[in-house]
């Protein structure tokens, strides 16, 4: 099908695809609001991207140069933002580059006939030397590394920095082993993930994302078909839409367990009601 002009991909809406191509039709294409019948999970974790868009909204302030005493009484507004806060303050991600460190920051490049983002909650960088993608994780369970590696967002924050972050870097192309990736979990903060990059491994995430958007841009508009995997779906602002909402009130079993929670990135910004400030 064809795309809306200035169509943009993102980790967040690929995920969408990978995860059920019925979610990215609805969400991103169609634009469709939240159901009026909500699952009990999904009410469940509305809470908690609450909580996660307060504390990524306290990490910038704080990255952007507002002391930690300054966000004191907004990071002490709930029990678990203020456990994390603390987490933080105690052990924030180490060993990062010092010469610049940019909260939120946007990158993009052009791949085929649409743009390609990566938006950064944390990039730490030194030109000519390192560069350290850091992701704040706010869900309740630490993500196995297994997960997290198979995640399209492991494959395009540092595929996107190589191909478009040479104004980081003096003006020179950042090399694939310039390039780490750090996943920092707010409840085990003694615990992140570091992936590290390589030049095999953004040869095989470009052909990868490449790919990816062609057979997105070919489907036709009636081949976004939903997954058949329910367990994908526990978490889906769509399950009503799809599925009897019986299906979606069992508990979850082994296999559901190893899914990532939603995260702050996957949901819509705009209907969300974040802790004032």
């Amino acid at each position: 099908m064809t795309l809306p002009e200035g169509f943009l991909f993102n980790q967040s809406n690929l995920q969408d695809y990978l995860d059920c191509p019925r979610r990215f039709q609805l969400r991103h294409l169609e634009h469709r609001a939240w159901p009026a019948s909500q699952t009990l999970s999904a009410l469940e974790s509305e809470h908690r991207m609450r909580l996660g868009y307060a504390f990524h909204r306290l990490m910038r302030q704080l990255h952007s140069g507002v002391s930690a005493e300054l966000l004191q009484p907004v990071a002490r507004a709930e029990a678990e933002l203020s456990v994390w806060w603390d987490n933080y303050l105690s052990m924030p991600p180490r060993n990062l580059p010092g010469a610049f460190r940019e909260p939120e920051l946007t990158l993009g490049v052009g791949l085929g006939a649409h743009r390609l983002e990566a938006r950064y909650d944390l990039l730490a960088g030194e030109p000519g030397g390192r560069f350290v993608i850091v992701d704040w994780k706010t869900t309740a369970h630490r993500t196995q590394r297994h997960v997290l590696q198979e995640r399209v967002q492991t494959r395009v924050y540092p595929w996107v920095l190589v191909s478009a972050g040479a104004s980081l870097n003096a003006g020179a192309p950042v090399a694939p082993q310039q390039v780490e990736m750090t996943y920092w979990f707010a409840a085990f903060p003694g615990q992140p993930e570091h992936f590290a990059y390589n030049a095999q491994q953004q040869a095989a995430d470009g052909a990868f994302l490449t790919r990816l958007l062609q057979e997105i841009e070919s489907r036709p508009a009636d081949g976004f078909s939903r997954t058949q995997d329910q367990s994908r779906c526990r978490y889906c602002i769509y399950t009503s839409l799809c599925w009897e909402e019986s299906l979606m009130t069992q508990s979850p079993g082994a296999a559901e367990a190893e899914l990532p929670e939603p995260e702050l990135d996957e949901i819509d910004l705009e209907s969300v009601v974040p802790i004032p400030f």
